[in-house]
């Protein structure tokens, strides 16, 4: 009697279970009767349906142990990171080397030095430039510095992105009307422009609208945002409570644009000239944390304020006054709406 030779194995490995032997889909002509079971199908089987001894038996009291339902999609943490010294170290320049006019010494070089000892219009193109040069710098920095959070950022805001781009211009609006309840009902007094939003104004009289949106409302901003949000909410809260933080930076962002009044190098702090700021930090620091911490957003709120009072002080304000003349509510309207230009 000769051996059977040994199974070869199925390099594929080990194949799936089938139907059990002799069963057949009920109704095909191709196939045999099934030997051994003359009743045919279980009652309620029909075509497309797996075999009875192959259907997974589904527990008859809910889901089984360990099974928990899929994740809903929610709004990710831009994840700022943690403090390094680089950080310290900007904050250091902002501080002490533009803020307190040191960035102003840029002016003892040529040809920076022709253009302020000129004539009006030269002087003020020569600050724009120092200004343009100092924040372009910064700007750099903060960008080396945040490059990567910056990217994650950008990535989470994909999250509801349109319901945070149609909030940009109602946090724009809202400023405004802040302003206009704060100054004009609770203090009762009339709108204050600081000398800070007073050198702006000025320089905007000497320079294309390109340059200025390109410093004033792309470069600046983001320096602001780098300092005042990304280091004073979003890292120091690895250790306090982020709204704790955002208090914070909501101080903070005014003061250290009075810090020459604050020295005693000018007077023009007074409440009235810190209430745009005050309401500028609060509606960006707002944004920037329920939206996650997120840099690119609080950058953008940004953007759009400035780019939106570039706008008005270039091509609708000038238009406008030759309308409504002298008339005293469009004068508090347009200090109000420049009260938004914030550097």
């Amino acid at each position: 009697m000769s051996q059977q030779p040994p199974p070869v194995p199925n390099p594929y490995g080990p194949q799936p279970a089938g139907p059990a032997p002799g069963w057949q889909r009920p109704g095909d002509p191709h196939q045999p009767a099934a030997s051994g079971s003359p009743d045919g199908p279980p009652p309620g089987w029909h075509p497309g349906q797996q075999p009875p001894h192959l259907q997974q038996q589904v527990p008859p009291h809910g889901p089984p142990p360990g099974w928990r339902p899929a994740p809903r999609k929610r709004q990710r943490d831009s994840e700022p990171g943690k403090f390094t010294w680089w950080d310290l170290g900007a904050t250091l320049f902002y501080v002490l080397g533009f803020l307190s006019g040191l960035v102003g010494l840029v002016v003892l070089f040529p040809p920076i030095n022709e253009l302020v000892t000129g004539d009006e219009t030269q002087m003020q193109q020569g600050m724009f430039l120092v200004n343009a040069l100092s924040y372009g710098v910064l700007a750099v920095i903060a960008i080396a510095l945040s490059g990567a959070a910056l990217w994650r950022s950008i990535r989470a805001f994909s999250y509801l992105w349109w319901l945070k781009l149609l909030l940009v211009p109602v946090a724009w609006i809202a400023s405004i009307v802040l302003n206009m309840v704060l100054v004009l009902f609770l203090l009762g007094a009339e709108p204050e422009t600081s000398e800070n939003q007073e050198a702006i104004e000025a320089m905007l009289q000497a320079v294309p609208f390109i340059a200025a949106l390109v410093v004033i409302a792309a470069l600046g901003p983001y320096v602001e945002e780098y300092f005042f949000r990304h280091l004073l909410i979003g890292k120091l809260s690895r250790y306090i409570n982020v709204w704790v933080c955002g208090a914070i930076s909501v101080l903070a962002f005014p003061l250290l644009h009075f810090i020459p009044a604050l020295i005693g190098m000018a007077d023009d702090l007074s409440l009235v000239s810190v209430v745009p700021y005050l309401t500028m930090g609060i509606v960006i620091t707002l944004g920037y944390i329920l939206s996650g911490r997120n840099l690119f957003y609080a950058w953008l709120l940004h953007f759009f304020n400035n780019a939106m009072s570039l706008l008005l002080a270039y091509f609708v304000m000038p238009w406008a006054e030759d309308f409504a003349g002298p008339l005293e509510g469009f004068a508090v309207l347009k200090t109000l709406i420049g009260l938004t230009l914030i550097g």
